[in-house]
């Protein structure tokens, strides 16, 4: 998963209604930001890393980690005409090497959703384009959501809720007031910079950060405990789901894919003790390999969060390259453990190419 406030400058530059002259004004200086950008495409090779998360049409996407079955295609297509694409190892490799193309590129998914081998690979495949999985391995096979998304189910589709929330979290009670609210859909609602002033979305977000930083046990006892204050069933879509060990496997035996390690349970790796996000890191990368046989040299750091010490254990790990959440291009003095990725929304094929070309120009 992204955290959401560590992107920015997501969308291209015809987005919104036309004829808006704040739109408009917005998406000039976003494009005169990114000019040294592209002039560094336009003179030294380079890489473009995508972030991907789900191939599916969810009720609510608060993240914007969805890309609908029929966008992605398109949004394949335009990648096969734009440059080499690669998986993120051979990209990192390729931009290390002496004689890097011109330009390359890399589709990524974070956390190991059901939907990148049901709906993904079948797209990857008709288009020819590697991909590479980060994959956090303790959730595979846990046959229910992420937290994240069990949080959206609950808060998010609309339904009545009681009117008062009560919650253990990590040892803390907590208490929010969530009166009746008029009829209305949360369902297009994204996450904001700032607290919302919605009382249900407000604990809606609140909740989210505390479990952030809960442990697994915790989160998974906080969703049961706030699925049955909703009146909802604990596990939600099997749709919505990450893979299970077959599920892994079949999407891993193609070699269009590359499996990457995603951590074990998904903690920030900056915000939990050190040798914590080590055993997280180490332990990600060996259970990937004990379960597909092969070595696993690529990680993404969950939620984007990753400092000084968790470069060092992601080194030590015998890793050979790991990518960011923040929007860039790639280049030949790119840190191998720092490459940049750009987040992709929901677009259709000139939307995506219109963001892209923000980056590289033409």
């Amino acid at each position: 998963m992204t955290d959401a406030n560590a992107t920015s400058g997501k969308h291209p530059p015809d987005h919104g209604k036309p004829g808006d002259l704040k739109t408009l004004l917005i998406a000039r200086a976003r494009r005169a930001r990114r000019f040294p950008t592209r002039l560094r495409a336009a003179t030294a090779p380079h890489g473009i890393v995508l972030l991907y998360h789900r191939i599916a049409e969810p009720s609510a996407d608060p993240w914007d980690l969805s890309v609908s079955p029929e966008n992605f295609a398109q949004q394949l297509e335009v990648l096969r005409r734009f440059g080499a694409c690669k998986t993120f190892t051979d990209l990192a490799d390729t931009l290390a090497g002496p004689a890097p193309p011109k330009r390359s590129v890399a589709v990524t998914f974070d956390d190991g959703y059901l939907d990148n081998m049901a709906a993904g690979l079948p797209a990857l495949k008709a288009a020819g384009v590697p991909a590479t999985i980060f994959v956090a391995t303790g959730t595979i096979g846990a046959a229910r959501e992420f937290w994240w998304d069990a949080l959206v189910r609950i808060f998010l589709t609309g339904a009545p809720l009681p009117p008062t929330l009560t919650l253990d979290i990590g040892g803390a009670r907590r208490e929010w007031a969530i009166p009746d609210a008029p009829a209305q859909s949360y369902d297009a609602w994204k996450m904001p910079r700032r607290p919302p002033r919605d009382p249900r979305l407000l604990a809606f977000t609140e909740v989210w950060r505390a479990l952030l930083m809960a442990d697994n046990d915790d989160s998974m006892r906080a969703i049961d405990a706030l699925a049955a204050w909703a009146g909802l069933p604990p596990l939600g879509d099997p749709a919505d789901h990450p893979m299970n060990r077959a599920e892994l496997d079949e999407l891993a035996a193609c070699d269009l894919i590359e499996i990457g390690a995603h951590t074990v349970w998904h903690p920030p790796l900056d915000m939990i003790p050190p040798d914590q996000a080590a055993r997280e890191i180490t332990q990600s990368r060996a259970d990937l390999e004990g379960w597909l046989g092969r070595p696993v040299t690529s990680f993404a750091y969950p939620f984007g969060k990753y400092d000084r010490n968790v470069l060092e254990h992601t080194q030590a790990a015998g890793l050979r390259c790991a990518c960011t959440v923040y929007e860039d291009i790639a280049t030949t003095r790119s840190d191998p453990f720092q490459i940049p990725r750009i987040h992709v929304k929901n677009w259709p094929g000139d939307m995506f190419e219109a963001m892209l070309r923000e980056f590289t120009g033409p």
